[in-house]
């Protein structure tokens, strides 16, 4: 029953810091795809966790970039914290990963109403559900990008990045990796050659900074 109790309680605030007139069920269809590979794969409690929004499903070599880490793609659309948050029961708890890699938040606020409070606010609810559900597991944070089509609202992207990895470092067990900085060129403006023809999407050269970034901070702390 309290585990009812806090579920619903934490879809209420999710929805309330929503987006007014928006839900949080616009991707069933991802995930019960998602569902539908477990029944059939079985679960990977000794995988690396990958989830969040469009980066993180767009990452086709992750496997390869991050080999030998074992590793399990639970990214879908453009997704929200919020959204991430609602189905984190269904595609993050089943399979108990002792390492989260998440990113999200810049579809959160890459809009002209959204202030950068708003994904630390998203995102802590992320965190209680974690706490609650998943307790022993270490989370890795994705510094929120910038991109040549968003660039206009890096200043409060990188606010947000700022709130979070301020939350993040009185946590036990959360990290934040700082993949925006190696992002940009030495005069702060983003590197134009590390997306594809969307200039919001990584391409090759952009997932491997995330890779030289990323695999040796996992590597520290991944244990078989």
């Amino acid at each position: 029953m309290k585990k009812r109790h806090f579920l619903t309680f934490l879809l209420f605030i999710s929805l309330v810091s929503y987006s007014s007139g928006q839900t949080l069920n616009k991707f069933e269809s991802s995930i019960v795809k998602y569902e539908e590979d477990d029944k059939r794969k079985g679960l990977h409690p000794e995988a690396v966790l990958f989830t969040g929004s469009s980066s993180i499903r767009r990452w086709e070599t992750l496997e390869a970039d991050l080999a030998p880490i074992p590793v399990l793609n639970r990214g879908f659309g453009g997704s929200t914290i919020p959204e991430v948050t609602h189905y984190a029961e269904r595609i993050i708890s089943p399979h108990a990963p002792k390492i989260i890699v998440f990113y999200c938040g810049e579809n959160d606020l890459s809009n002209d109403e959204a202030e950068a409070k708003l994904a630390l606010k998203s995102f802590k609810l992320f965190s209680k559900y974690l706490d609650n559900h998943l307790p022993e597991t270490k989370l890795f944070f994705i510094a929120i990008k910038p991109s040549i089509k968003r660039w206009h609202y890096w200043p409060k992207l990188n606010e947000a990045n700022r709130l979070i990895e301020k939350y993040i470092n009185k946590k036990d067990n959360y990290y934040f990796i700082d993949v925006a900085s190696k992002m940009l060129d030495d005069n702060g403006v983003v590197l134009q050659d590390i997306f594809v023809k969307d200039n919001l999407h990584l391409n090759e050269k952009g997932y491997k900074i995330w890779t030289e970034t990323i695999k040796p901070i996992l590597e520290k702390h991944y244990i078989d």
